[in-house]
């Protein structure tokens, strides 16, 4: 008789998972449909530009830029950098991260990291945010778009959920092409 019990006990739970899995797909799989129309709203806008994927041999194309106007007009006149950094190199850079909520209102959007100035390895971030830093010169300010592809893909990190098209506004303040 207990055996029985425990059966039936095992089966409920079996079930209860699978029950919650379901959900969990039906749910991902209607965020990373909401991200690809949010991607695709902003490949057929021609105001975003595409960014060429060869500063890495073998990375997909998908990245997408606009120029972001700079408020300050004493930092228009200043001299832009003469070169990309490296994958290698170190960065300073100010910027925020973030992902819109619904397809239907791209000013609906969840930050996800705001980290004001801050320097790092262009080779240490997601390979989309890398493939724009290296097509950037010190003193442009943009706005990327990051298909999940080149971003987290399809694994959750933190706050932000598998699939999700990201976006950053980005200035480069400084370049160490040779860190030691």
């Amino acid at each position: 008789m207990k055996q029985s019990y425990i059966l039936f006990f095992l089966s409920f739970i079996t079930l209860s998972f699978t029950a919650c899995n379901s959900d969990d797909d039906d749910t991902t799989t209607a965020w990373k449909h909401q991200n690809d129309a949010v991607y695709n709203a902003v490949k057929a806008d021609t105001t975003w530009m595409p960014l060429p994927s060869d500063t890495i041999a073998g990375w997909p194309k998908g990245v997408y830029y606009k120029a972001l106007p700079n408020l300050d007009d004493d930092e228009n006149e200043k001299a832009k950098g003469t070169e990309h950094p490296f994958h290698t190199a170190n960065v300073t850079v100010i910027y925020k991260g973030y992902f819109v909520n619904n397809a239907n209102d791209l000013e609906n959007t969840t930050t996800f990291d705001s980290g004001g100035k801050v320097t790092f390895g262009v080779g240490g971030v997601i390979r989309g945010f890398s493939i724009a830093l290296q097509n950037m010169y010190v003193g442009d300010k943009w706005q990327i778009c990051v298909p999940y592809y080149l971003g987290y893909g399809i694994a959750t990190s933190g706050v932000i959920p598998a699939y999700s098209t990201l976006f950053f506004d980005v200035e480069l303040i400084e370049i160490e092409q040779y860190p030691e």
